[in-house]
Protein backbone atom coordinates (compact mmCIF):
# COMPACT_ATOMS: atom_id res chain seq x y z
CA UNK A 1 0.00 0.00 0.00
CA UNK A 2 2.82 2.03 0.89
CA UNK A 3 4.13 1.90 -2.68
CA UNK A 4 1.31 2.65 -4.25
CA UNK A 5 0.86 5.67 -1.89
CA UNK A 6 4.42 7.20 -3.32
CA UNK A 7 3.36 6.29 -7.37
CA UNK A 8 0.88 8.25 -6.55
CA UNK A 9 2.14 10.78 -4.76
CA UNK A 10 5.04 11.19 -7.81
CA UNK A 11 2.51 10.96 -10.59
CA UNK A 12 0.24 13.61 -8.94
CA UNK A 13 3.42 16.24 -8.47
CA UNK A 14 5.12 15.08 -12.09
CA UNK A 15 1.49 16.09 -13.36
CA UNK A 16 1.51 19.39 -12.08
CA UNK A 17 5.04 20.29 -12.97
CA UNK A 18 4.86 19.15 -16.23
CA UNK A 19 1.74 21.20 -16.71
CA UNK A 20 3.80 24.27 -15.50
CA UNK A 21 6.99 23.08 -17.58
CA UNK A 22 4.89 23.00 -20.93
CA UNK A 23 3.56 26.37 -21.15
CA UNK A 24 7.66 27.33 -21.46
CA UNK A 25 9.57 23.92 -21.76
CA UNK A 26 7.32 20.95 -23.98
CA UNK A 27 10.88 19.30 -23.90
CA UNK A 28 11.74 19.29 -20.28
CA UNK A 29 8.13 18.54 -19.21
CA UNK A 30 8.04 15.36 -21.84
CA UNK A 31 11.59 14.17 -19.90
CA UNK A 32 10.11 14.51 -16.33
CA UNK A 33 7.46 12.58 -17.29
CA UNK A 34 9.37 9.68 -18.78
CA UNK A 35 11.44 9.96 -15.56
CA UNK A 36 8.66 9.79 -13.63
CA UNK A 37 7.55 6.90 -15.84
CA UNK A 38 10.45 4.98 -15.23
CA UNK A 39 10.97 5.40 -11.14
CA UNK A 40 7.05 4.16 -11.14
CA UNK A 41 7.76 1.43 -13.10
CA UNK A 42 10.59 0.29 -11.15
CA UNK A 43 8.35 0.57 -7.83
CA UNK A 44 5.47 -1.45 -10.07
CA UNK A 45 7.85 -3.97 -10.83
CA UNK A 46 8.64 -4.46 -7.11
CA UNK A 47 5.08 -4.39 -6.06
CA UNK A 48 4.77 -7.39 -8.59
CA UNK A 49 7.13 -9.83 -7.76
CA UNK A 50 5.33 -10.99 -4.85
CA UNK A 51 2.38 -12.18 -7.47
CA UNK A 52 4.63 -13.71 -9.63
CA UNK A 53 6.03 -15.86 -6.42
CA UNK A 54 2.48 -16.67 -6.00
CA UNK A 55 1.63 -17.70 -9.48
CA UNK A 56 4.94 -19.63 -9.23
CA UNK A 57 3.52 -21.67 -6.48
CA UNK A 58 0.56 -21.95 -7.87
CA UNK A 59 2.34 -22.89 -11.14
CA UNK A 60 3.71 -25.35 -9.05
CA UNK A 61 0.73 -26.83 -7.06
CA UNK A 62 -1.03 -27.33 -9.96
CA UNK A 63 1.39 -29.10 -12.12
CA UNK A 64 1.16 -26.52 -14.88
CA UNK A 65 3.76 -26.47 -17.41
CA UNK A 66 6.19 -24.32 -16.81
CA UNK A 67 6.06 -23.38 -20.61
CA UNK A 68 2.81 -22.22 -20.51
CA UNK A 69 3.00 -20.04 -16.91
CA UNK A 70 5.59 -18.38 -19.37
CA UNK A 71 3.97 -16.73 -22.08
CA UNK A 72 0.93 -15.52 -19.70
CA UNK A 73 3.55 -13.40 -17.60
CA UNK A 74 5.24 -12.01 -20.82
CA UNK A 75 1.34 -11.12 -22.17
CA UNK A 76 0.66 -8.91 -18.94
CA UNK A 77 4.03 -7.61 -19.16
CA UNK A 78 3.74 -6.15 -22.81
CA UNK A 79 -0.04 -5.03 -22.15
CA UNK A 80 1.08 -2.73 -19.53
CA UNK A 81 4.16 -1.59 -21.18
CA UNK A 82 2.18 -0.86 -24.63
CA UNK A 83 -0.39 0.98 -22.98
CA UNK A 84 2.46 3.35 -20.74
CA UNK A 85 4.27 3.79 -24.19
CA UNK A 86 1.36 4.49 -25.99
CA UNK A 87 0.18 7.48 -23.42
CA UNK A 88 3.25 8.52 -23.23
CA UNK A 89 3.15 9.39 -27.03
CA UNK A 90 -0.25 10.52 -26.94
CA UNK A 91 0.71 12.96 -24.23
CA UNK A 92 3.61 14.20 -26.41
CA UNK A 93 1.27 14.75 -29.09
CA UNK A 94 2.42 11.74 -31.00
CA UNK A 95 -0.75 10.20 -31.56
CA UNK A 96 0.27 8.04 -34.80
CA UNK A 97 3.40 6.44 -33.43
CA UNK A 98 0.83 5.71 -29.85
CA UNK A 99 -1.48 3.55 -32.47
CA UNK A 100 1.47 2.11 -33.79
CA UNK A 101 3.23 0.67 -30.60
CA UNK A 102 -0.58 -0.64 -29.66
CA UNK A 103 -1.05 -2.53 -33.19
CA UNK A 104 2.51 -3.60 -31.89
CA UNK A 105 1.94 -4.60 -28.26
CA UNK A 106 -1.21 -6.56 -29.92
CA UNK A 107 0.39 -9.02 -32.30
CA UNK A 108 3.50 -9.42 -30.31
CA UNK A 109 0.77 -10.45 -27.15
CA UNK A 110 -0.73 -12.76 -29.62
CA UNK A 111 2.48 -13.65 -31.02
CA UNK A 112 3.75 -14.61 -27.45
CA UNK A 113 0.84 -16.49 -26.74
CA UNK A 114 1.10 -19.38 -29.73
CA UNK A 115 2.46 -22.10 -27.21
CA UNK A 116 -0.85 -21.15 -25.13
CA UNK A 117 -3.15 -21.63 -28.43
CA UNK A 118 -0.97 -24.75 -29.27
CA UNK A 119 -1.93 -26.20 -25.75
CA UNK A 120 -5.75 -25.75 -26.12
CA UNK A 121 -5.37 -26.97 -29.54
CA UNK A 122 -3.79 -29.89 -28.28
CA UNK A 123 -5.98 -30.39 -25.44
CA UNK A 124 -8.98 -30.60 -27.91
CA UNK A 125 -7.23 -33.10 -30.22
CA UNK A 126 -7.30 -35.47 -27.06
CA UNK A 127 -10.11 -35.07 -25.84
CA UNK A 128 -11.49 -36.24 -29.29
CA UNK A 129 -12.60 -32.39 -30.49
CA UNK A 130 -10.21 -31.89 -33.36
CA UNK A 131 -10.80 -32.89 -37.18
Amino acid sequence: MQSFLQAAVIGLLTVVFANMLRKNNQELAIVLTLAACAVVGVMIFHLAEPLITFLERLRNMTGLDKDLMSPMLKVLGIGLLTQISATICSDAGENAIAKLIETCGGILSLYIAIPLLEAVLEMMESMGGGT
